[in-house]
């Protein structure tokens, strides 16, 4: 399984947890591999040129905010199987999504040590 990410602290966790990882400026080069694409980025990932290197019975799922991370029009004139889940967990499950963002924030505001004036 492979899980690509913006933030560099992120491919030590991806690779702690035993997956492998793989970033977006070579990701063209692993996405024909896939079977199922979860993407959770709102950002256009998965634009025309990445979508064409997608096998033909692979499933897009795409969890993030709007406006998405597909090109959906260009997923559905290519016949892309692509599910449109934009932003499920808080839709769904907001008080746990809540408590789980709450929690994540928590985390990072104490790793954040502040600057000291001098």
């Amino acid at each position: 399984m492979y899980v690509s990410a913006r933030k560099h602290e992120d491919f030590a966790w991806i690779e702690a947890f035993g997956y492998k990882s793989v970033s977006y400026d070579v990701l063209d080069g692993y996405i024909g591999e896939f079977d199922v694409i979860f993407n959770t980025a709102p950002a256009l990932l998965l634009d025309r040129s990445r979508l064409e290197k997608i096998k033909p019975e692979a499933v897009i799922i795409d969890l993030s905010s709007n406006p998405g991370g597909v090109d959906f029009i260009a997923a559905k004139n290519l016949g892309k199987n692509v599910i449109w889940a934009l932003s499920l967990p808080g839709k769904y499950a907001p008080a746990t999504a809540g408590k789980i963002l709450a929690k994540t924030i928590i985390s990072i505001m104490k790793d954040i040590k502040p600057e000291r004036s001098v």
